[in-house]
């Protein structure tokens, strides 16, 4: 037997462990889309940009027609439930990129990890999970960092600072639907993600015309590669909610703060302060406490 065989053999991760990777992929695949999405705001007005990332999400989800036809990514036992996480995910995309063109990204997601509590909240009453004392208590410490790394001031929070924490709201219940549309046994991940392309591409497509702009030629390959990077990342976080409990995940979206840290720097030359790093630390710190747990958990 040789040694792959052998790694393969003996290692293999729980889906809970599996499902945390995936979440940790797809949150830098969105912090690079965000990263994009910023950029192209000092060129297009914030409708624009968003009707470019679902319109060209769904136009690339379309190539999936002759392989999984057109009945195979509709058919559900539940087309509301698909329609209310299209339209919260719309909703969370375009408060965020409004945010996004105003404060730096880092900023933005700071706020915006307010949404794995209420997540971690949700799943106790809406999906009837378990959680044990230990997560609970990692999670409240990751929000103690993020309270930290914001650090906020009297007078000193814009109205700009408040759209992040919309959207937090709005995915919270996005992933909380996204896990009750798992429970189907014939609820697939591409006809999940099919749903939100279509809501989100189809409102989008209502709203741009009263703000349009003439695309570069440019600009038009940027708006491409973002819808494309909304397909894969939105794979693996369906993927994760799927095989891993929600208030499990969660705490992993933290890991956003470091991607965009680094890109924040890297593209727009903006430089975290103390405090920021500081509450990075110790929501990052949280984060490993709960992958800790669980592979303690693993080999039980």
């Amino acid at each position: 037997m040789s040694l792959s065989s052998v790694i393969a053999t003996r290692w293999r991760p729980s889906p809970a462990l599996a499902g945390i990777g995936l979440m940790l992929l797809s949150t830098l695949l969105f912090t690079i889309m965000d990263t994009i999405g910023k950029s192209l705001t000092a060129s297009y007005p914030v409708p624009q940009v968003v009707w470019a990332r679902y319109f060209f999400q769904f136009a690339l989800m379309l190539l999936l027609i002759p392989r999984m036809g057109v009945t195979g990514l509709l058919r559900t036992r539940r087309p509301g439930l698909h329609l209310g996480r299209g339209l919260l995910l719309a909703g969370a995309t375009f408060f965020f990129i409004t945010a996004i063109s105003m404060i730096p990204l880092a900023n933005a997601y700071t706020i915006s990890f307010s949404a794995p509590l209420m997540v971690t909240v949700l799943s106790v009453p809406l999906l009837k999970e378990q959680v044990g004392w230990r997560r609970w208590t990692a999670v409240l410490v990751g929000f103690t960092g993020v309270v930290i790394a914001l650090r906020p001031m009297p007078g000193s929070i814009q109205w700009a600072m408040l759209l992040p924490l919309v959207t937090a709201g709005c995915f919270a219940f996005y992933q909380v639907l996204t896990r009750i549309g798992s429970y189907a046994t014939d609820e697939t991940t591409v006809m999940m993600l099919f749903y939100t392309a279509m809501v989100g591409a189809g409102v989008a497509t209502l709203v741009v015309p009263f703000f349009w702009q003439p695309l570069a030629l440019a600009d038009l390959g940027w708006m491409i590669a973002v819808g494309a990077i909304a397909v894969t990342g939105h794979l693996g976080l369906i993927k994760a909610l799927t095989i891993a409990p929600a208030s499990l995940g969660a705490p992993f979206v933290y890991s956003q703060f470091i991607w965009a840290i680094t890109i924040g720097y890297l593209w727009f030359g903006d430089v975290p302060g103390i405090w920021m790093l500081t509450g990075c630390g110790v929501i990052i710190a949280s984060g490993l406490y709960v992958f800790y747990r669980e592979a303690l958990l693993g080999k039980k």
